[in-house]
């Protein structure tokens, strides 16, 4: 059995299925298989930067100027979701109801987005000023009480954000070889997908005594992660589709 990590899968869960595979390797001597060694060796190098560039992203490592626009754009998120929420007690009906639909959009792609990591934080605001300003979702945003004006600072402080965290992490990684998290899950998965599971699958076949088994453990433990990956992907479409059809 041979599996692959879809490429969608977000950066903790490449993480998450790199540890679980790393430690199930650990627990037999693969010494004398010299190549399943070196991708273990390389994995397990990449895993290691993969974490301490998770760590670093929502660390405290981060300069005084990033928090604070960190929590510009966490405050503004947090008063624009409260305003949706008190229109969705107008007692105009057709104000309550557009109000329902914008927060059934930003459920969707997570309300507590501010306490999420940077990188998914990004993703996901993103995502959201994409959907509100889409052309059939925008004009309903607009007739809510106190909310198009915070949604737009919002997205500003966002942005403003965004772009001193790129900026930043990209002169860190010059300077300290720490990959944006995104890149660093790429290269992993591209690890386990091309030459890990490739090779376990061709000696499983020749040698199943011997290979068969971890190959079956790491094949599950990336069929987990998948099916997490999936279930995700599903319900966040099918939310997005069923708000902006409405």
């Amino acid at each position: 059995m041979s599996q692959k990590i879809y490429h969608y899968c977000n950066t903790n869960e490449v993480s998450t299925v790199a540890t679980n595979i790393l430690l199930a390797l650990s627990k037999d001597d693969w010494s004398t298989d010299l190549a399943l060694s070196t991708i273990i060796e390389m994995l397990s190098k990449d895993n290691e930067i993969l974490t301490k560039s998770i760590r670093f992203s929502k660390s405290g490592a981060r300069p005084k100027i990033l928090h604070e626009k960190d929590e510009v754009a966490d405050r503004l998120y947090i008063c624009t979701k409260q305003f949706i929420w008190a229109n969705t007690y107008a007692p105009e009906k057709d104000i309550a109801e557009k109000a329902q639909r914008i927060w059934k959009i930003f459920d969707t792609h997570n309300l507590n987005l501010h306490r999420a990591s940077s990188e998914s934080q990004m993703a996901l605001t993103k995502s959201l000023i994409e959907n509100i300003n889409h052309p059939d979702v925008r004009p309903v945003l607009e007739e809510l009480t106190g909310v198009a004006n915070r949604f737009d600072a919002f997205a500003l402080a966002s942005e403003d954000f965004r772009s001193n965290f790129i900026d930043y992490t990209a002169s860190l990684a010059v300077e300290e070889d720490i990959l944006p998290p995104s890149v660093q899950k790429g290269l992993i998965r591209n690890i386990i997908n091309d030459q890990l599971t490739s090779y376990l699958y061709s000696v499983a076949f020749a040698i199943p005594e011997k290979y068969a088994a971890i190959n079956n453990v790491i094949a599950e433990h990336i069929e987990s992660i998948n099916t997490k990956a999936r279930a995700r992907k599903t319900r966040n479409t099918a939310e997005v589709e069923d708000s902006v059809a409405d």
